[in-house]
């Protein structure tokens, strides 16, 4: 409880406030000494973390006098959530969500200014405390979006699409318009992180050419670090959200001849087309697929690298080139992409693509240099190294002067199928496949004891190959 002096003291500046500064009684209120005296009540209980106890004191000032100070709507939300979870009464409680909610515009209308963090905010709380109605969290989200869409965190990008996929459940949104969301969003999340890994580069060259960062930018850095994990735990999340609903099938009632003679010189349309259309997604087999296989997909993917040639319209070029077996000019069109593309994990994503073409080709020494490349930029993915143990497990007899020599490659194969299936959870079905299939072809024990190799003899595979290997039979 408040002690007696304190209270004194602040009727005190209360009066002092009211006598002396005529021109702030509007903005204190008819009386100015009682919204100053619940304003320093609330404050104080603010600032001692007692959210629900401040409540009396801030509803006070936001009723009577809210254009005393912003404090009021800054303190609000964390003030009106300690009531709420102070309040038993579901009636009480509705009412205060109420209060909370149109708080944000009440905010907007007396402090114009920061738009679209403070309708971030209020979507935030509408998804927390209306999850039943979607679609003020959605509108809320959007009027954020408008206001400001280079500069909204992770958590609202999230809540766009969250509250859109929401919608759809509900039978309320088309799937256009979750397409439509999910452009929006990931361009956003794609726009952000881009500026993110430009920044980041600028970092790593300074300390490559042995400049020192001050304390500003090694704080700047550990920022940047972290900004990337949200935007990518949140691009995760939305790709995931996504999965089920883009089915080739739905795609193609969007992407087609009618649609692409529609749109075919908007470049925005066919950006978007194209990276849709060739989105992978990962199988029961544990295999990547996408739907570049639809015959309008060809004519998408060529038409955007005619209005803009980027890493997403090569990368589409790439995968058209795939499809007609063409992989000398798919390793051409994918090397591009991964030039003009900033963010390392794409770029991951087109060596191994790069890596893939040489494979079909039969260049296996390219295949694993790109392969390589590919996994040194993206950190515990185990694709690029279940490509290593498939041309490994094709690599019979490249070297070696005896039998056991020439099927070691079969040891390299597993060793690398089962660091893939170590590092990476999606890549167990695959691995366990692959390493399956090479056990049945590794040396017999026999033969190779009559050649001079025993368990646990270390066997150095010359060649492109170029890994040294532990015999083992199974």
């Amino acid at each position: 409880m408040m002690s007696k002096a304190k209270r004194q003291l602040i009727l005190m500046a209360g009066a002092i406030l009211s006598s002396s500064l005529l021109s702030g009684q509007g903005k204190w209120g008819a009386d100015s000494v009682q919204c100053y005296e619940n304003y320093q009540i609330y404050y104080q209980m603010y600032k001692s973390k007692q959210y629900a106890s401040a409540y009396d004191g801030w509803n006070y000032v936001y009723t009577n006098c809210p254009e005393a100070t912003k404090n009021t709507f800054i303190f609000g939300p964390k003030i009106i959530k300690g009531q709420i979870k102070a309040t038993t009464d579901p009636a009480a409680q509705a009412e205060l969500v109420g209060q909370l909610i149109a708080m944000y515009q009440k905010r907007l209308d007396v402090f114009p200014g920061k738009e679209g963090y403070v309708y971030g905010q209020q979507g935030m709380d509408l998804m927390k405390y209306k999850k039943d109605e979607p679609k003020e969290a959605y509108d809320a989200f959007m009027k954020a979006y408008a206001a400001d869409p280079a500069n909204l965190p992770a958590a609202v990008l999230n809540g766009v699409f969250v509250s859109a996929a929401r919608l759809y459940n509900k039978k309320v949104f088309s799937v256009e318009e979750v397409f439509a969301t999910y452009n929006l969003v990931s361009e956003a999340i794609q726009n952000t992180t881009d500026n993110i890994y430009r920044k980041q580069a600028s970092y790593d060259k300074m300390l490559a050419d042995s400049v020192q960062l001050d304390a500003k930018q090694q704080k700047d850095t550990a920022a940047l670090s972290r900004e990337l994990v949200r935007f990518d735990q949140v691009n995760g999340n939305v790709e995931k959200i996504l999965a089920p609903i883009a089915t080739c099938e739905k795609l193609q009632l969007l992407y087609n001849e009618t649609t692409f003679a529609e749109n075919q010189g908007d470049a925005d349309w066919l950006r978007r087309a194209s990276k849709m259309l060739s989105k992978e997604r990962r199988n029961a087999d544990g295999e990547m697929e996408d739907c570049t296989d639809l015959p309008i997909f060809f004519k998408i993917a060529e038409e955007n690298y005619k209005l803009e040639p980027s890493a997403i319209s090569a990368r589409a070029v790439g995968k058209l080139a795939w499809s007609r077996k063409d992989y000398a000019k798919a390793v051409e069109y994918f090397k591009e992409a991964s030039d003009k593309e900033v963010d390392p994990n794409k770029k991951a994503d087109d060596y191994l693509k790069v890596a893939i073409s040489y494979q079909k080709l039969g260049q296996y020494a390219s295949c694993k240099t790109h392969a390589i490349k590919a996994a040194g930029l993206k950190k515990r993915w185990g694709d690029p190294y279940l490509l290593l143990a498939q041309i490994y497990g094709a690599a019979e007899g490249v070297w070696g002067s005896n039998a056991v020599e020439k099927k070691a490659s079969y040891w390299a194969a597993i060793d690398k199928a089962n660091y893939a299936a170590s590092i990476d959870p999606e890549a167990k079905a695959m691995a366990a496949k692959l390493i399956a299939s090479y056990k049945k072809r590794i040396p017999d024990k026999a033969i190779a004891f009559q050649l001079g190799s025993k368990e646990g003899d270390r066997i150095n595979i010359g060649s492109w190959i170029n890994e040294s290997v532990i015999v083992e039979f199974f």
